[in-house]
């Protein structure tokens, strides 16, 4: 009976050989980097918006060094990146930033890959004052930013 046990497993060896491989796991896909864009919700006092008939947003992108590109930052510490820059008219509403003052490519060199943004909104004649929005641009994205303007006193 163990002759006919061992004549089997012999036959049965080379049908193992030409067995399928298992599936391989496939590679990891990279994370895409996230978009960068958010909405600013503007807020006008009447008496301001009497005075300046146009604003301009201004969204400056920066990021703290990783230690390995800790020479590319500035006196400050940090990696600057572009500024997006919007004119509107000076009156309550809500402005979509793209955010591609960001580059998507450059997120390797900051910190956790997230960028900070500053948001600043003035007028040419510099008689309105506006509060500044300066935080992670994670933070925008959760919802609207609120800016207040009125007149500088």
């Amino acid at each position: 009976m163990s002759w006919k046990i061992i004549t089997a497993g012999l036959m049965a060896l080379p049908l193992i050989q030409c067995s399928p491989k298992p599936a391989e796991t496939p590679p990891p896909v990279a994370a895409k980097p996230a978009g960068f864009a958010y909405d600013i919700a503007l807020h006008i006092k009447p008496e301001a918006a009497a005075k300046a008939k146009t604003l301009t947003v201004s969204a400056r992108y920066y990021g703290l060094p990783r230690p390995e590109t800790a020479s590319q930052a500035t006196a400050a510490g940090v990696i600057e990146f572009s500024t997006d820059t919007v004119d509107v008219r000076a009156a309550d509403q809500t402005i979509h930033m793209t955010g591609e003052g960001m580059p998507k490519d450059r997120v390797k060199d900051i910190t956790g890959g997230a960028p900070l943004v500053q948001i600043t909104v003035k007028d040419k004649a510099g008689l309105i004052g506006c509060s500044v929005f300066q935080d992670y641009v994670k933070t925008a994205q959760t919802k609207p930013v609120d800016i207040w303007c009125g007149l500088k006193a």
